[in-house]
């Protein structure tokens, strides 16, 4: 997030303000078929094509500290392992052993050297999965070792946290993140730590979760207090990248801007946070803006200079989301009570979760109803139309049926 991106993002800003439409020539979007959201054929599709070949954030590198040490991660509908190899590099297999189905390791966390399960005591290495060592070889006729390694999906690590792909064939972490990366530069991630996490159980498909994050058209309706809102969505920032990431940094509203003393939306200085430690490398900006950035597919993160709470949303079934929000900050005080600013912080974005899912709720039933048709986009939402395009992408345009296709037409709006 060097200075050239900051002011570009805050020229973009005063585009939004003074604008009275969409930019010229910016494309029509037709409604999004509202088969996406409740069909059991584009679950499905999603089910088949989707998560099994997409990069999904599954755990932090400090989980996993030593040679050895592993968790177990089940958000992408099977069992995986996730291990430390001996040469610190970080490896993913299936936890399901290659004799009878077993688990290979039954606990969600712990530390091995070899991976031996405990139904009949076949054993893999954890530098490979090879299995080395069962009993009564004997007893088998023909048997082929190579054949009986523990089947492997792709894992690797970005800014500290641990990313697997069950797809062997998948473009790697890096290339994948792309320019989105620019925007996690300044937080020093490695270094943070987990201060809490929460999970809620939403009774609507994850796509309308996720979108609900993907846009600040919202806002002012849904989070305003006593009539006022703290950001001002007409100043809204976009930012496309490639692979269906995105990013969005929205003003404060007037009132907010008085609240902290700032002269006017773009007199970004270093605000006063009090109690709490912060990112010293951390830009400006971020503490005189909501600033937001999305790794596809389920991956929201509003930045603050004090820290982050990474959302993810977790699809149950085409009803059923779980929302997860785990914070990470520098973390400078012993033991797990958090410190009364940080109680008061955790009740604060509570708070808007909650208000977020009061939202939420009934929607998967109305948008059951015949009365929704379609659903139209606008400009300010086309981070919610690059989340549609890019699981085309994935899903494979061949594979949809036409009436549940979005069109590309962001293309020459992507940042690459």
């Amino acid at each position: 997030m060097d200075q050239d991106l900051i002011d570009r993002i805050k020229s973009d800003m005063a585009y939004e303000f003074a604008r009275t439409a969409p930019p010229e020539g910016f494309p029509a979007f037709h409604d999004i078929p509202v088969g996406r959201h409740i069909s059991d054929e584009f679950y499905a599709l999603e089910q088949e094509h989707l998560w099994p070949k997409t990069w999904a954030m599954a755990g932090r590198a400090e989980d996993i500290p030593n040679p050895g040490d592993y968790f177990v991660f089940k958000d992408l509908g099977v069992p995986l392992l996730i291990v430390r190899g001996n040469d610190g590099d970080v490896r993913c297999y299936y936890n399901t052993c290659q004799h009878r189905g077993a688990p290979v390791v039954r606990d969600d966390r712990g530390s091995s050297r070899r991976l031996r399960c405990q139904y009949h005591s076949w054993t893999y290495e954890i530098d490979g999965g090879t299995l080395v060592s069962l009993p009564d070889e004997r007893d088998f006729v023909d048997f082929n070792w190579e054949e009986r390694c523990l089947p492997r999906a792709l894992a690797d690590e970005f800014a500290g946290f641990i990313f697997v792909n069950r797809d062997l064939d998948a473009k790697p972490l890096l290339d994948w993140i792309g320019p989105a990366a620019e925007m996690f530069a300044p937080f020093q991630a490695e270094s943070l730590r987990e201060v809490y996490r929460e999970s809620i159980i939403v009774p609507c498909n994850w796509k309308v979760t996720a979108e609900a994050f993907l846009e600040v058209y919202h806002f002012r309706h849904i989070h305003s207090h006593n009539g006022v809102s703290v950001l001002d969505n007409l100043g809204a920032a976009m930012g496309l990248y490639p692979n269906g990431h995105s990013r969005m940094i929205t003003p404060y509203s007037r009132q907010n801007i008085e609240r902290l003393g700032m002269k006017s939306w773009d007199d970004w200085r270093d605000i006063d946070n009090g109690d709490f430690g912060i990112i010293d490398t951390v830009p400006a900006m971020i503490d005189c803006t909501s600033s937001a950035v999305s790794l596809f597919p389920n991956v929201i993160i509003p930045l603050g200079k004090i820290g982050f709470p990474i959302n993810l949303f977790w699809p149950i079934d085409k009803r059923t989301t779980r929302l997860d929000w785990i914070y990470y900050a520098p973390k400078d005080w012993e033991g797990d009570e958090l410190p009364d600013h940080w109680q008061m912080r955790r009740n604060q974005y509570n708070t808007i979760m909650d208000e977020d899912k009061a939202n939420m709720a009934p929607m998967q039933e109305s948008m059951e109803s015949p009365a929704l048709t379609g659903i139209p986009i606008n400009y300010q939402e086309r981070r919610i139309w690059n989340l549609h395009e890019e699981i085309d992408r994935m899903i494979g345009k061949q594979n949809i049926p036409a009436e549940l296709r979005v069109e590309e037409l962001l293309d020459r709006y992507i940042e690459r």
